[in-house]
């Protein structure tokens, strides 16, 4: 039974962002902040883009376990969302196969283009597809606002001999977790402190990061994340 992957809210990551394209203003501000979220056995990171408080660009990684893995671009114009694209693998039929998506919309919020594929297939998206899609956008944003509102953010970076260094500038940063990481966790963590991946939400103050979530940890990456970028102008 083919399906589109189930659009899952997750989390992740901060560090080394690479900029979408946007709109230029010379009179105010674009803002870019990252952030992301875990539940369950998935892992999301954000990257996301704004200006006079209003939405410009999003653009997310999903680790979604056994199920998959997709990076997505969305992009708004004068507020509403307009288009969306989506490149990944999902579980379907007992095998993982790899999947794209591609969805425009008018400024009345109507699918105006969309082509799905999974495998080989050409699949049609149903319109709960299609409105599930406007959601992830919608909740993306939010998570990245409110950490946004609570200095909270995405930091990334590895861990070498027992230290770590932030992606981002390469600065050596003591590191506390607040609250404490269960204790397997935390073993695992002492696992990686020789040579590891350590992505978090958390904030930075006078040389120390204070992690609050625990988004990634690995000894298999080997260059930090930076936003995915599917569409352009």
């Amino acid at each position: 039974m083919k399906r589109l992957l189930t659009f899952l809210t997750l989390s992740l990551l901060a560090g080394c962002a690479s900029n979408p394209t946007v709109p230029e203003n010379n009179i105010t501000p674009v803002l870019t902040h990252a952030g992301g979220q875990s539940l369950g056995d998935s892992t999301s990171i954000y990257w996301f883009t704004s200006q006079q408080n209003r939405p410009v660009s999003l653009a997310d990684r999903v680790m979604a376990g056994d199920d998959g893995d997709f990076r997505t671009d969305y992009r708004w114009r004068d507020g509403k969302l307009r288009e969306i694209k989506r490149e990944g693998t999902q579980f379907d039929e007992q095998q993982i196969k790899p999947f794209s998506l591609h969805v425009r919309y008018d400024t009345l919020g109507n699918a105006v283009f969309q082509r799905y594929t999974l495998g080989d297939e050409l699949i049609p998206l149903s319109e709960a597809q299609l409105q599930q899609l406007v959601q992830e956008a919608k909740h993306g944003t939010d998570v990245v606002k409110q950490q946004r509102k609570d200095d909270q953010s995405l930091v990334q970076g590895f861990w070498r001999q027992g230290q770590f260094y932030r992606c981002v500038d390469e600065r050596q940063l003591k590191v506390n977790f607040s609250p404490e990481l269960p204790d397997y966790v935390q073993q695992q963590l002492l696992e990686r402190q020789q040579a590891g991946y350590m992505a978090v939400i958390g904030q930075v103050r006078r040389g120390t990061l204070t992690a609050n979530t625990l988004l990634m940890l690995t000894e298999n990456q080997s260059a930090c994340l930076t936003a995915p970028v599917l569409l352009t102008n």
